[in-house]
């Protein structure tokens, strides 16, 4: 589906200023082992929401955790997060289906404590995929696709408490700030905590920094390359949440990985291999940021296990 946001004006309560607004979507049926992945983003400062996920069949409620500024407590209409249940689980920042589900439906409840109308510039997405997918069912690139090099920021010059932690706001930072990107880099850091879990890697948060940055963009689950071609070719970089066994990621500087976020910039090939060039935060300095990894292997790390991306719209940011 593919249209403007129909959104519908919700009592805020008694003592809440602003305004709050929901929307619904109707999903198809979802089958067993699948991610769901909700996302929004405005332009509008300060807004705070929440997804809400309803199955019919087999019945069943699966609420996230509010997501909301750094430092400010959610507006109190919105309802307790699900812990997970039998059939539908309630991740971090995603659903799996544990059994196949029927009359599906996600709604999004979004509170604007400055605002008394909808958003003017805003973006939801829904993406549904497969939890695993066989590495051999990928079919990889066969065109190459090369932008500037985003300015590259390492991780690991950090706390030595965090350094270790913050992929995400460095990979996003990377990825939307341009030659900025050092400067935007700790207010990064300091918007992508989860005051709930205490870490850095929750992905509505990189999308919802970014929105305050005054760019738009979405955490999706990617299927399969042609998407990520054509954002590419749109000239866009795409963070990428990758995941890796010891030694499964040729040039890496971590040896292995159960969540890493990077940003891919291009795709180019050398006789008949493929590479995908990648700015890896890991890197212990910026010097070191840029990495050249094989296509296959960097296929099998992203794509082949939930293949979550960031998406940012291409260009320099909103005035």
């Amino acid at each position: 589906m593919c249209g403007a946001i129909v959104w519908d004006a919700v009592s805020a309560g008694d003592n809440a200023a602003g305004s709050v607004w929901r929307t619904a979507i109707t999903l198809a049926d979802i089958p067993e082992q699948h991610i769901i992945v909700p996302s929004f983003a405005c332009l509008t400062p300060s807004y705070q929401y929440q997804w809400i996920l309803r199955s019919e069949t087999p019945a069943q409620t699966c609420a996230l955790t509010p997501v909301t500024p750094a430092g400010i407590e959610p507006w109190q209409g919105f309802v307790s997060p699900t812990p997970n249940a039998k059939h539908m689980l309630s991740k971090i920042d995603c659903w799996h289906t544990a059994v196949d589900c029927a009359d599906v439906q996600a709604e999004l409840v979004l509170y604007l404590p400055r605002a008394s109308t909808p958003p003017a510039n805003d973006l939801l997405t829904l993406s549904i995929r497969p939890i695993d997918r066989d590495a051999r069912t990928i079919a990889l690139p066969t065109k190459a696709v090369t932008l500037e090099p985003p300015c590259p920021v390492s991780q690991m010059l950090a706390r030595p408490e965090i350094a270790k932690r913050i992929c995400s706001p460095t990979a996003t930072a990377m990825a939307v700030g341009g030659a900025d990107a050092p400067a935007l880099w700790p207010d990064a850091i300091t918007g992508c905590l989860d005051p709930n879990t205490k870490a850095y890697g929750k992905w509505p948060l990189a999308i919802y920094w970014a929105s305050q940055q005054q760019r738009l963009g979405a955490v999706e689950a990617v299927f399969d390359w042609a998407e990520i071609e054509t954002v590419l070719r749109c000239g866009a970089p795409i963070v990428c949440s990758i995941r890796f066994a010891e030694g499964a990621l040729p040039g890496a500087p971590l040896m292995q990985s159960a969540g890493h976020l990077v940003v891919l910039y291009g795709i180019e090939f050398e006789q008949n291999e493929g590479f995908a060039l990648v700015m890896d935060p890991a890197g212990n300095s910026a010097a070191d940021v840029a990495k050249r990894y094989p296509l296959q292997a960097f296929s099998d790390a992203w794509i082949s296990h939930r293949g979550g991306a960031y998406f940012f719209e291409s260009g320099a940011r909103h005035p």
